[in-house]
């Protein structure tokens, strides 16, 4: 099979500061795990690695350069900026061809459901499958048809296509993605409820909870009265003495 090449170099020095220095400098700071050696630290390029993953290369074989032996490898996980594709950290996985690897393959959704035409909201659940199987065995990604959704029906993890070679990890019950109702329908339907709710027993606790305000404002007023005739009571008496 062929591989990705890619040419990294292992640093001695890690941590925020030194991260943020090279990647000033157009690199990017990584970590090799795996393989009786150490875990490695290293840095790369990120307009190379950027270009393996847009080129579609994101679960490709990587054939890492610049150590002291090239090595087979994975894209294990990548930490990109919010609001840019640059990629902020990248962690590789070392592999061997002859043992199965635990990793992620991209689901990518192709066609326009039918009930999406008919007003309905598309949910794509699962973006990710979880497998296991042979570097060699593992897919770029795992298209979906959803060309066939009606509203209210759906594609589980066991509806989609068998890979010889892969043992899939994610439950299998699990919604990879359906098509809903629009949210207007679900408003029109629970409508009459919230009527019933407004013509029933609650607004007629309101109309009393109002009366009970008013009464018991009026006894407080009452009661903020009563000092001030007092005080006028002993007023009057001082006049006459």
């Amino acid at each position: 099979m062929d591989f990705v090449e890619l040419n990294i170099k292992e640093r001695e020095i890690k941590g925020k500061s030194a991260s943020r220095q090279l990647r000033q400098q157009g690199l990017v700071p990584a970590v090799l795990y795996g393989g009786s050696d150490n875990t490695k630290i290293i840095q790369l390029k990120n307009k190379e690695i950027l270009k393996i993953i847009q080129d579609g290369n994101r679960n490709a074989i990587l054939k890492l350069t610049g150590l002291a032996k090239d090595t087979t490898a994975i894209i294990k996980e990548v930490q990109k900026e919010k609001t840019r594709d640059n990629i902020i950290h990248i962690d590789f996985q070392k592999v061997a061809m002859d043992t199965e690897i635990e990793t992620a393959v991209a689901i990518e959704l192709i066609g326009e459901a039918e009930g999406v035409k008919e007003g309905g909201v598309l949910q794509h659940s699962i973006r990710e499958l979880s497998i296991k199987a042979l570097p060699k065995d593992i897919p770029e990604k795992i298209e979906v048809d959803v060309s066939e959704l009606e509203i209210g029906s759906a594609i589980k993890v066991d509806d989609l296509e068998k890979l010889p070679g892969i043992e899939v990890l994610t439950n299998l019950e699990d919604n990879v993605v359906s098509v809903v109702p629009p949210t207007e329908l679900k408003e029109e339907e629970i409508a009459p409820e919230e009527e019933e709710l407004e013509e029933g027993e609650e607004l007629e606790e309101g109309a009393e909870g109002e009366e009970g305000k008013e009464a018991a404002e009026g006894k407080e007023g009452e009661k903020e009265g009563a000092p001030e005739e007092k005080r006028g009571k002993k007023r009057d008496k001082r006049d006459k003495s």
